[in-house]
């Protein structure tokens, strides 16, 4: 009988260990893959949340979270939702140049030191699509004499490089910074003499950028000795040095508007590829059609002085350079791309709003096809999340998703602001 209340103890406890496991259970709350720097303030997040996310953003329902397997699974369903939110987004004009504003409050406050290093480096890629230009356009004298359109296409599809190098790596080139500078001065991101030093600083180091390159790696490094590159680069040069001045002014026009929009292209793609495409078919086109760029122009024609256009490298056709093209070229490069290009847009468009992205003109993008509609999607995630947790909460997957897009679009913590503890900073 002994044992047997034994027994029956044994049992109780057991029966009672289970049940006080079991509601343990039932309360234990998971806890999420990713979590905020404020971990207390976090609610947990469960399937219905989850969902809701996960329909608005992707469209499907993401796995609930039970186990150690179940969460690495979410965290994959996560990635791959990060990608199809990501994969060929592009920005509305209204959002590109809101971007070149607040990229104009940026270089304003470079300095002297940093805006002119940059500038150096601009020029001298400039210079190197120019020498690649010569070597692939200069090298076919007799496609030239039959078919020029032929060797100007040649020529003109490879310049490109260098305007690829500088938006890609963030160097300074005044001809890109001409729109860009001109847009912050329109919404109030820059003052006047912010746009001027900019100007000139970028101007003088470009030109130091591309004669170094003219003079180090092509002049004494041989590489254009022999004809029939060395001919190409002297009729290139004069060809330049003595266009008209009028000419020469409304040809730096028509090249520094196409200049300036294929900047403004280089900043809707959110990829080195979309920033390919969006720069190559603009540059090409100037190129080909004969307009006139001062940078290019800068390492051109010392160039062909260096090689003996115009006598030599002398002071004389030194000036005539300076006065009769890069001077006009260069005022037409403003025209080009602070009036044909900024200012028509800030008439378009109206003053570009910060903080609250809303459209006045109700541009509309595709869920998968631009930076608003993805974005969209995001707050309407935040929201449905919201209203169903404490307010000032937002969601492990929502916070996520606004990160990564935070670090590939401009102003996109400006739509969507993290309230409270729940901010972080990349």
């Amino acid at each position: 009988m002994h044992a047997e209340a034994k027994s029956d103890t044994a049992k109780a406890n057991v029966s009672a260990a289970t049940t006080a496991d079991t509601a343990a259970e039932e309360n234990r709350q998971p806890v999420p893959a990713m979590e905020m720097n404020d971990r207390s303030s976090v609610p947990p997040m469960g399937l219905h949340e989850r969902k809701s996310i996960g329909e608005t953003i992707c469209g499907r329902t993401p796995p609930p979270e039970h186990s150690l397997f179940e969460e690495y699974e979410e965290q994959k369903y996560r990635k791959k939702s990060l990608f199809f939110v990501s994969v060929g987004t592009f920005k509305k004009p209204l959002d590109i140049f809101r971007a070149l504003a607040e990229s104009a409050s940026t270089k304003h406050s470079l300095g002297f030191i940093r805006t002119f290093v940059a500038g150096i480096m601009a020029g001298l890629y400039i210079a190197a699509g120019g020498l690649f230009s010569i070597i692939v356009g200069g090298g076919m004298p007799e496609i030239q004499a039959t078919d020029p359109g032929v060797q100007k296409l040649a020529f003109a599809s490879v310049f490109p490089v260098g305007l690829l190098l500088v938006k890609v790596t963030g160097a300074e080139l005044w001809t890109g910074n001409a729109s860009t500078m001109a847009t912050g001065l329109l919404n109030g991101k820059a003052s006047y003499r912010d746009v001027l030093f900019n100007w000139s600083v970028a101007w003088l180091s470009n030109f130091l950028g591309s004669m170094l390159f003219a003079y180090f790696l092509v002049y004494l490094a041989g590489i254009l000795e022999d004809d029939p590159w060395k001919s190409f680069t002297i009729k290139l040069a004069e060809k330049k040095i003595d266009l008209d001045p009028g000419k020469a002014i409304l040809r730096g026009i028509g090249a520094n508007w196409l200049v300036c929009l294929a900047t403004t292209l280089g900043t809707s793609a959110q990829s080195v590829t979309g920033k390919m495409l969006g720069i190559w078919f603009p540059i090409t086109a100037f190129v080909a059609i004969g307009y006139e760029h001062s940078v290019a122009n800068m390492f051109f024609c010392p160039l062909g002085l260096m090689y003996g256009a115009k006598g030599g490298f002398h002071a004389k056709p030194f000036f005539e350079f300076v006065a009769y093209n890069l001077l006009p070229v260069t005022f037409g490069n403003v025209i080009g791309g602070a009036v044909f290009v900024s200012m028509l847009y800030h008439v378009y468009l109206g003053p570009v709003p910060f903080g609250d992205h809303h459209d006045p003109h109700g541009q509309k993008s595709h869920s998968l096809g631009g930076h608003g509609g993805v974005m969209a999607n995001v707050a309407k995630a935040k929201r449905n999340y919201e209203s169903q947790t404490n307010k000032g909460t937002v969601s492990i997957m929502v916070e996520h998703v606004m990160q990564h897009n935070a670090k590939n679009h401009s102003g996109a913590r400006n739509l969507i602001d993290l309230p409270g503890d729940a901010q972080r900073s990349d």
